[in-house]
Protein backbone atom coordinates (compact mmCIF):
# COMPACT_ATOMS: atom_id res chain seq x y z
CA UNK A 1 0.00 0.00 0.00
CA UNK A 2 1.46 3.59 -1.09
CA UNK A 3 2.13 5.84 1.76
CA UNK A 4 -0.73 8.25 0.62
CA UNK A 5 -3.52 5.78 0.78
CA UNK A 6 -1.96 4.48 4.31
CA UNK A 7 -2.91 8.47 5.43
CA UNK A 8 -6.07 8.57 3.82
CA UNK A 9 -6.89 5.47 5.76
CA UNK A 10 -5.66 6.86 8.86
CA UNK A 11 -7.54 10.18 8.57
CA UNK A 12 -10.75 8.31 7.83
CA UNK A 13 -10.21 6.37 11.11
CA UNK A 14 -9.49 9.72 13.32
CA UNK A 15 -12.82 11.16 11.65
CA UNK A 16 -14.87 8.28 12.48
CA UNK A 17 -13.76 8.72 16.20
CA UNK A 18 -14.10 11.92 15.96
CA UNK A 19 -18.26 11.30 14.31
CA UNK A 20 -18.66 8.56 16.96
CA UNK A 21 -17.65 11.07 20.17
CA UNK A 22 -19.53 13.92 19.27
CA UNK A 23 -22.71 11.23 18.67
CA UNK A 24 -22.39 10.34 21.66
CA UNK A 25 -21.80 13.35 23.94
CA UNK A 26 -24.04 14.16 26.65
CA UNK A 27 -25.13 17.77 25.09
CA UNK A 28 -25.95 16.02 21.87
CA UNK A 29 -26.84 12.53 22.17
CA UNK A 30 -30.93 11.87 22.02
CA UNK A 31 -32.46 11.21 25.37
CA UNK A 32 -35.62 9.26 26.09
CA UNK A 33 -38.40 11.74 27.44
CA UNK A 34 -39.67 10.83 30.81
CA UNK A 35 -43.56 10.55 31.11
CA UNK A 36 -45.44 12.73 33.81
CA UNK A 37 -45.68 10.72 37.33
CA UNK A 38 -49.25 10.12 38.49
CA UNK A 39 -49.29 9.05 42.04
CA UNK A 40 -51.49 8.55 44.98
CA UNK A 41 -51.28 11.85 46.97
CA UNK A 42 -52.15 12.75 50.94
CA UNK A 43 -51.40 16.12 52.81
CA UNK A 44 -52.55 18.81 55.37
CA UNK A 45 -54.71 21.47 53.99
CA UNK A 46 -55.03 24.96 55.16
CA UNK A 47 -57.97 26.96 54.01
CA UNK A 48 -59.02 30.92 54.30
CA UNK A 49 -62.41 31.06 54.11
CA UNK A 50 -64.23 34.64 54.04
CA UNK A 51 -65.72 34.14 57.13
CA UNK A 52 -63.44 31.44 58.87
CA UNK A 53 -60.46 29.56 59.25
CA UNK A 54 -60.10 25.71 58.59
CA UNK A 55 -57.51 22.84 59.07
CA UNK A 56 -57.71 19.61 57.54
CA UNK A 57 -56.32 16.63 55.45
CA UNK A 58 -57.03 14.75 52.55
CA UNK A 59 -56.40 11.32 50.54
CA UNK A 60 -56.36 11.33 46.93
CA UNK A 61 -55.93 7.98 44.66
CA UNK A 62 -54.69 7.80 41.05
CA UNK A 63 -56.59 6.62 38.49
CA UNK A 64 -56.19 6.77 34.32
CA UNK A 65 -55.91 9.38 32.30
CA UNK A 66 -54.47 11.66 35.06
CA UNK A 67 -57.50 11.44 37.52
CA UNK A 68 -57.53 11.21 41.12
CA UNK A 69 -60.53 10.52 43.38
CA UNK A 70 -60.26 10.85 46.84
CA UNK A 71 -61.54 12.01 50.51
CA UNK A 72 -60.85 15.65 52.50
CA UNK A 73 -62.03 16.30 56.16
CA UNK A 74 -62.20 19.66 57.43
CA UNK A 75 -62.51 21.37 60.68
CA UNK A 76 -63.58 25.11 60.09
CA UNK A 77 -63.98 28.05 63.14
CA UNK A 78 -66.03 30.57 61.11
CA UNK A 79 -66.71 34.02 62.50
CA UNK A 80 -69.76 36.01 63.12
CA UNK A 81 -71.08 38.46 60.11
CA UNK A 82 -70.42 41.79 61.77
CA UNK A 83 -67.78 40.05 63.80
CA UNK A 84 -64.42 42.12 64.81
CA UNK A 85 -61.51 41.96 67.30
CA UNK A 86 -60.16 45.28 68.94
CA UNK A 87 -56.71 45.47 70.83
CA UNK A 88 -56.63 48.32 73.46
CA UNK A 89 -53.41 50.14 74.79
CA UNK A 90 -52.40 47.42 76.38
CA UNK A 91 -52.18 44.83 73.67
CA UNK A 92 -55.97 42.94 75.14
CA UNK A 93 -57.84 41.55 72.54
CA UNK A 94 -61.23 42.39 72.75
CA UNK A 95 -63.95 40.52 70.24
CA UNK A 96 -67.30 42.66 69.68
CA UNK A 97 -70.56 41.43 67.83
CA UNK A 98 -69.48 37.90 68.26
CA UNK A 99 -72.62 36.04 69.78
CA UNK A 100 -71.64 32.57 68.10
CA UNK A 101 -69.01 29.79 67.94
CA UNK A 102 -69.31 28.12 64.98
CA UNK A 103 -67.85 25.03 63.81
CA UNK A 104 -68.38 23.77 60.62
CA UNK A 105 -67.05 20.27 59.38
CA UNK A 106 -67.39 19.48 55.62
CA UNK A 107 -66.10 15.68 54.91
CA UNK A 108 -65.93 15.77 51.03
CA UNK A 109 -65.33 12.99 47.89
CA UNK A 110 -63.49 14.70 45.84
CA UNK A 111 -62.68 14.20 41.88
CA UNK A 112 -59.36 15.77 40.89
CA UNK A 113 -58.20 15.95 36.92
CA UNK A 114 -54.37 17.26 36.10
CA UNK A 115 -54.81 19.66 33.06
CA UNK A 116 -52.01 19.97 30.51
CA UNK A 117 -50.06 16.95 31.71
CA UNK A 118 -47.85 16.39 28.10
CA UNK A 119 -47.23 20.28 27.31
CA UNK A 120 -45.96 21.40 30.36
CA UNK A 121 -43.04 21.00 32.98
CA UNK A 122 -43.91 17.95 35.67
CA UNK A 123 -43.04 20.43 38.57
CA UNK A 124 -46.11 22.67 37.29
CA UNK A 125 -49.25 21.04 37.21
CA UNK A 126 -52.48 22.84 36.83
CA UNK A 127 -55.85 21.15 37.75
CA UNK A 128 -59.35 21.12 38.62
CA UNK A 129 -60.93 19.88 41.14
CA UNK A 130 -64.85 19.33 41.95
CA UNK A 131 -65.87 18.05 45.50
CA UNK A 132 -69.13 16.84 47.62
CA UNK A 133 -70.30 15.34 50.56
CA UNK A 134 -71.92 15.68 54.12
CA UNK A 135 -71.47 19.11 56.13
CA UNK A 136 -71.53 19.04 60.33
CA UNK A 137 -72.38 21.97 61.65
CA UNK A 138 -72.48 22.81 65.61
CA UNK A 139 -72.95 26.01 67.42
CA UNK A 140 -72.45 27.26 70.66
CA UNK A 141 -73.87 30.42 71.58
CA UNK A 142 -71.86 32.89 73.90
CA UNK A 143 -74.05 34.42 77.00
CA UNK A 144 -73.18 38.06 75.35
CA UNK A 145 -76.44 39.62 76.76
CA UNK A 146 -75.12 43.38 77.17
CA UNK A 147 -74.33 43.30 73.38
CA UNK A 148 -77.40 41.60 72.38
CA UNK A 149 -79.97 43.76 74.33
CA UNK A 150 -78.20 46.65 71.63
CA UNK A 151 -79.59 44.87 68.52
CA UNK A 152 -82.70 45.44 66.62
CA UNK A 153 -85.35 43.81 67.87
CA UNK A 154 -85.67 40.71 64.51
CA UNK A 155 -81.65 40.59 65.05
CA UNK A 156 -82.14 39.77 68.83
CA UNK A 157 -84.78 37.42 67.04
CA UNK A 158 -82.68 35.58 64.98
CA UNK A 159 -79.93 34.59 67.17
CA UNK A 160 -79.83 31.75 69.22
CA UNK A 161 -79.16 31.18 72.79
CA UNK A 162 -79.35 27.26 72.70
CA UNK A 163 -76.49 24.86 71.43
CA UNK A 164 -77.03 23.58 67.74
CA UNK A 165 -76.36 20.80 65.82
CA UNK A 166 -77.06 20.27 62.15
CA UNK A 167 -76.46 17.95 58.98
CA UNK A 168 -76.80 19.09 55.53
CA UNK A 169 -74.35 18.78 51.96
CA UNK A 170 -71.85 20.80 50.40
CA UNK A 171 -70.69 20.87 46.84
CA UNK A 172 -67.53 23.17 45.40
CA UNK A 173 -65.12 23.48 42.94
CA UNK A 174 -61.92 24.87 42.45
CA UNK A 175 -58.70 25.64 39.70
CA UNK A 176 -55.13 25.28 41.14
CA UNK A 177 -51.57 24.30 40.78
CA UNK A 178 -48.97 22.12 42.23
CA UNK A 179 -45.20 23.12 42.60
CA UNK A 180 -43.74 19.65 43.28
CA UNK A 181 -40.33 20.54 45.00
CA UNK A 182 -38.92 17.42 44.53
CA UNK A 183 -39.96 13.64 43.07
CA UNK A 184 -42.37 13.01 46.26
CA UNK A 185 -43.26 16.54 48.16
CA UNK A 186 -45.07 18.83 46.55
CA UNK A 187 -46.87 22.34 47.33
CA UNK A 188 -50.77 22.97 46.19
CA UNK A 189 -52.94 26.56 45.88
CA UNK A 190 -56.37 26.97 44.47
CA UNK A 191 -59.10 29.26 45.18
CA UNK A 192 -62.46 27.34 45.20
CA UNK A 193 -66.28 27.77 45.71
CA UNK A 194 -68.08 26.01 48.90
CA UNK A 195 -71.86 25.97 48.62
CA UNK A 196 -73.09 25.02 52.26
CA UNK A 197 -77.11 25.67 52.46
CA UNK A 198 -78.29 24.11 56.43
CA UNK A 199 -82.70 23.34 55.72
CA UNK A 200 -82.64 25.23 59.57
CA UNK A 201 -80.53 28.03 60.11
CA UNK A 202 -77.59 27.54 62.76
CA UNK A 203 -76.09 30.94 64.05
CA UNK A 204 -78.84 32.55 62.62
CA UNK A 205 -78.57 31.61 58.94
CA UNK A 206 -79.34 28.87 56.47
CA UNK A 207 -76.60 29.74 54.06
CA UNK A 208 -72.87 29.21 54.80
CA UNK A 209 -71.28 29.10 51.68
CA UNK A 210 -68.26 31.10 50.89
CA UNK A 211 -65.25 31.46 48.76
CA UNK A 212 -62.10 30.17 50.20
CA UNK A 213 -58.44 30.06 49.49
CA UNK A 214 -56.96 26.78 50.07
CA UNK A 215 -52.83 26.05 50.50
CA UNK A 216 -51.90 21.96 50.71
CA UNK A 217 -48.69 20.34 51.53
CA UNK A 218 -48.48 17.08 50.20
CA UNK A 219 -46.30 13.81 49.49
CA UNK A 220 -46.68 11.35 46.57
CA UNK A 221 -46.42 7.73 46.61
Amino acid sequence: MSPLAMKNNHISIVLVLIACTILNSPGLAQYDEVPPQHLNEYGAGITLAMSGFGLGGYYRIAFPDFFHVGASLDFFMMRDENEFTYYDIYGVPRQFNKFNRLFIIPLSVELKRRLFQNSIEDSFRPYLIALGGLTFGMNFPRDNELERSQLPPEDQERLPRDDEYRVSFNIGFGLGIDFTSNESYYISIRPQVRLIYFSEPIAGDSNHSTFEIRLELGKRK
